[in-house]
């Protein structure tokens, strides 16, 4: 069964990995994990990871309280799978039970990401595109976001 938590301190490393193929550009292992263990970006967050028989299918990253995000919203970012296990479904599922988590459990009223990507998989997600932008959001009750979108996290 697959579980939704938060990463443990330990797990950042392997989470950070996740991306190097496609945000490491020309650094070595070692330059990328410095980078990222000291990016002040990546400590504002809270890292989740998707789990299953101990072992990280995905992860992300919630923000909360910065990057003009305002009470009631999160900010999600760094959506990451090992490139082995890319194309499986596990990016889907963990955004899907962050949603959950966020907007149900947690009563947030919005999510926003920014798009680096081919905007339709978070389209999939109910994500709706923001025009002129790469921001994206969904709403705990479907009604369109009508305030300032925050800044890029």
């Amino acid at each position: 069964m697959m579980t939704l938590r938060t990463a443990d301190t330990h797990e950042l490393d392997d989470i950070y990995l996740m991306g190097f193929d496609v945000w490491g550009g020309s650094a070595s292992v070692d330059e990328y994990l410095a980078c990222c263990n000291k990016n002040d970006k990546y400590q504002k967050g809270t890292w989740y990871v998707l789990i299953e028989h101990q072992k990280i299918l995905s992860s992300l990253i919630v923000y909360q309280g910065v990057f003009g995000l305002v009470d009631g919203s999160c900010g999600l970012g760094s959506v990451a799978t090992p490139p082995e296990l890319r194309g499986k479904g596990y990016a889907s599922k963990l955004i899907n039970m962050i949603k959950n988590e966020l907007l149900q459990n947690q009563n947030n009223t919005v999510l926003f990401l920014h798009s680096d990507i081919d905007k339709t998989f978070y389209r999939r997600l109910g994500f709706t595109v923001t025009g002129g932008s790469d921001c994206m959001y969904i709403t705990s009750d479907g009604r369109a976001f009508k305030e300032t979108l925050p800044g890029y996290f």
